[in-house]
């Protein structure tokens, strides 16, 4: 656990109900009402999760990744509670990701103005172009 003196701390571990990561995927605009076998699923896929709490304990940020260790790590997630924004939970989490990961090259897919934040940490867009393609399978 990694103390802030913001109100803060940081976690490196899966303890994450599903109730709470629903709130704060809501909070994101990401839907809500998510299933505890899904949670649990999604958590257990990541081989790296971590994610911010208050010091109330409310679940502020979030984030996911894998990473082969050597070629490539793709970011998961990272949500930050609307309410704690611009506190530095996000930069601290994406942080967590690139020293665990250093020296491997991090890929973000980032939705929306969420590019900002990204650029804003040192992400650049790539001098070729790079598209996402998604399939939902079976739905």
């Amino acid at each position: 656990m990694a103390e802030n003196s913001g109100g803060w701390s940081l976690h490196r571990n899966k303890l994450i109900t599903a109730s709470e990561y629903s709130s704060l995927m809501s909070s994101a605009g990401w839907g809500s009402d998510y299933p505890e076998p899904k949670v649990r699923k999604s958590l257990e896929a990541y081989p790296f999760v971590a994610h911010a709490r208050s010091d109330t304990g409310q679940l502020w940020g979030y984030v996911s990744a894998f990473s082969d260790g050597t070629f490539t790590t793709m970011l998961g997630e990272l949500v930050v509670h609307a309410d704690a924004r611009r506190l530095g939970i996000g930069r601290a989490l994406l942080n967590m990701v690139e020293q665990e990961f250093h020296g491997v090259p991090v890929y973000v897919k980032p939705l929306g103005e969420a590019k900002h934040f990204f650029i804003a940490c040192g992400y650049r867009q790539p001098a070729t172009e790079m598209v996402v393609l998604y399939h939902r399978n079976g739905t």
